[in-house]
């Protein structure tokens, strides 16, 4: 033992802590093949601590504490000044990772069994480490460094290989890295002890994070497959016909080498031997549906049913693909002297070729056969190829027909109500239909009565006995006729204005007013009047376009003073169950109020549709004389009135 090393063991014995040095094992992660993993702990994807006798450290949830661990996939600000860490060493942000908190606490990280082993075979133990320390955040920059062993033990407790990590950088942010070592399992021994230990040298920090350990088979033994010469994924057309013949090939290494063919339906989750194929060679069934992983395995004679010594070969992935529909061959009707679209290709379809009835190709996908003639007749073929070597073969026999030719009159613009008859004539006997049949009083005659209410574009479609077609269309406008709406009536005062509310409708209208007396612009919608006495205003809208007339009277009220009702009946009979005020052109209420004998407020209100319905809070008010006080308001003056009203009951 050379004089390092020795001082390395004093070291470690006088800390407390078993942790022998690389004395025993050469840092060395596998690089031959990688058998099945015999343990594979990646923490999951839920947040739940080890199970028992795993781990030495303390379970925490969220961040770590001196001599605790946690697991998650997300920490941010553990340590105080600790990286950010999102996903594990897969970047797969959903997947956990096991962070570590060991300042000051030598410890256990995690310990397993692995079992089933095969003598002098080469295993490999490793694991992703990350320091999660920055600097000089980290304990003012002097912060203790991570260091691990990892240890193989008989069950006996007796070692068998050591690696020492050494001190783990801080690089200030994640920075996964695998370590391990190797190890020969001696002849006798099938099972080992696997140990994970943190090295805590006293003072502040310590601070990691592990994900995917892993302990497995290392061979030297080199095992290649491919299948039809080839070690790409297989991707067929259910109607393939290769055979799908795999090979396997492996390198020297083995003393007494036997095969086993495996497959797997669940994209490699779980395996399965192939009863009886132990050749280098295998044919896979033909099929006609899913997914398969297939893949081939090597181990001595005796080694060959323990699933942990064998050495896998790479895996190949077949999967079948469903042959495109077939479309039945079809009849399909030609007509002469017009151009005739043969049926569209499949859109997903990588490429086609048309086989005409003459010889000819064609890869257009929109394929028209222009002014069609007798001797186009025939057999048309249609290829279309789609992904993974899948063909569709369809077939079309044409017939061309004598075909039928339509001709229609332009109609006229209508007014709205107005009807035209429509012109359709064939070249030869045929049906008609138009469409939409709306507003028409036969759609299956050449010359139906169009009474449109609006535009309409008319599609007419002539049929001869052979199923020839041909259309034509015919656009009908309909203009609006005029409506005229002079607006509600109007109330004023004398000497004050009231402004009308017009509105016309239809196309192409002109309007105006009469008489134009007492108005500031006969030709607007919206003019103010001002008549001295009643007069009643006529709204007069005209069709430019021949469409009629249409006019619509609106009444101008005028009272010298303001109207209030001396007596109002309040019995539910419908008439003057309400004392209101009438409500004038232009004025608003300023405030309308009710009041007893005595002064007492029964009513109030600035609403001048509102009115008083004879009770108070609900309840009928008695029969006899009130006092009513009214003030209006408009832009130029205020009006008030006060006087008494008579509730009859």
């Amino acid at each position: 033992m050379k004089l390092t090393e020795i001082v390395k063991l004093r070291l470690c014995v006088l800390t407390g802590f078993l942790c022998l040095h690389s004395i025993f094992a050469t840092a060395q992660l596998c690089t031959g093949t990688k058998g099945d993993p015999i343990v594979n702990v990646t923490f999951g994807v839920g947040h739940a601590p080890l199970p028992p006798n795993t781990t030495t450290y303390e379970y925490a949830r969220g961040c770590p504490a001196k001599g605790q661990y946690t697991i998650s996939n997300f920490l941010f600000g553990c340590g105080g000044n600790w990286v950010q860490m999102t996903g594990d060493h897969t970047l797969n942000y959903n997947g956990n990772y096991m962070m570590v908190n060991a300042e000051n606490t030598p410890g256990i990280v995690h310990l397993d069994t692995a079992s089933g082993l095969c003598p002098n075979i080469t295993y490999e133990y490793a694991a992703f480490i990350t320091n999660v320390m920055q600097s000089p955040l980290t304990c003012g920059g002097h912060a203790v460094l991570p260091n691990l062993t990892f240890r193989i033990e008989k069950l006996d407790g007796t070692l068998l290989a050591s690696y020492n990590t050494g001190d783990i950088p801080i690089t200030n942010v994640k920075s996964w890295k695998q370590y391990g070592t190797t190890f020969n399992n001696p002849a006798g021994n099938d099972a080992v002890v696997l140990k994970l230990v943190a090295n805590a040298a006293p003072g502040c920090g310590n601070g990691f994070a592990l994900d995917d350990i892993t302990f497995r088979q290392c061979s030297p033994v080199a095992v290649n497959l491919t299948i039809d010469g080839s070690t790409d994924a297989a991707n067929v057309c259910a109607d393939y016909t290769n055979p799908f013949i795999m090979k396997g090939t492996f390198s020297a290494g083995l003393t007494d080498p036997v095969i086993v063919w495996q497959n797997s339906l669940d994209s490699g989750l779980t395996w399965n031997d192939i009863p009886g194929e132990n050749t280098n060679t295998y044919q896979v069934p033909h099929r006609y549906s899913g997914t398969i992983l297939y893949r081939m395995e090597v181990a001595d004679r005796g080694n060959i049913n323990s699933l942990t010594c064998r050495v896998p070969s790479n895996v190949i992935y077949t999967e079948i693909h469903p042959v495109p529909q077939h479309i039945a061959p079809q009849n399909i009707l030609g007509c002469l002297s017009q151009d005739f679209v043969l049926p569209p290709s499949d859109p997903k379809a990588l490429s086609i070729r048309w086989t005409l009835s003459n010889g000819d190709t064609s890869n257009d996908p929109a394929l028209v056969i222009q002014n069609l003639k007798p001797r186009d007749t025939g057999l048309y073929t249609l290829q279309e190829n789609f992904y993974f070597g899948c063909v569709r073969l369809d077939t079309f026999y044409l017939s061309a027909f004598p075909g039928i030719r339509i001709s229609v009159d332009t109609a006229h613009s209508l007014c709205q109500g107005n009807s035209e008859i429509l012109s359709a004539t064939s070249s030869v006997p045929g049906t008609f239909k138009w469409i939409p049949a709306a507003g028409l009083s036969n759609d299956a005659i050449g010359n139906p009565v169009a009474t449109p209410q609006q535009f309409t574009n008319y599609q007419v479609i002539v049929t001869n006995s052979y199923g020839c077609k041909d259309s034509a269309y015919v656009p009908i406008s309909v203009y609006k006729n005029p409506v005229a709406q002079a607006g509600p009536d109007k109330i004023i005062l004398s000497g004050d204005t009231a402004t009308l509310n017009a509105s016309v409708r239809g196309t192409n209208v002109n309007y105006y007013w009469s008489p134009s007396l007492f108005m500031n612009d006969s030709h607007s919608l919206n003019p103010y009047v001002y008549p001295p006495q009643e007069m009643n205003y006529t709204l007069n809208v005209v069709s430019t376009v021949g469409c009629g007339t249409a006019t619509d009277d609106v009444k101008i009220s005028v009272y010298k003073d303001i109207f209030i009702p001396n007596a109002f009946t309040p019995n539910g009979d419908g008439i003057n169950d309400v004392f209101r005020i009438i409500p004038y052109e232009n004025y608003k209420v300023n405030r309308f109020c009710i009041y007893d004998r005595w002064g007492k407020l029964m009513f109030e209100t600035t609403d001048a549709h509102n009115g008083w319905d004879g009770t108070i809070n609900g309840i009928p008010a008695a029969a006899g004389v009130y006092i009513y006080y009214v003030e209006m308001q408009n832009r130029q003056k205020k009006i008030s009135k006060k006087g008494t009203i008579i509730l009859l009951r």
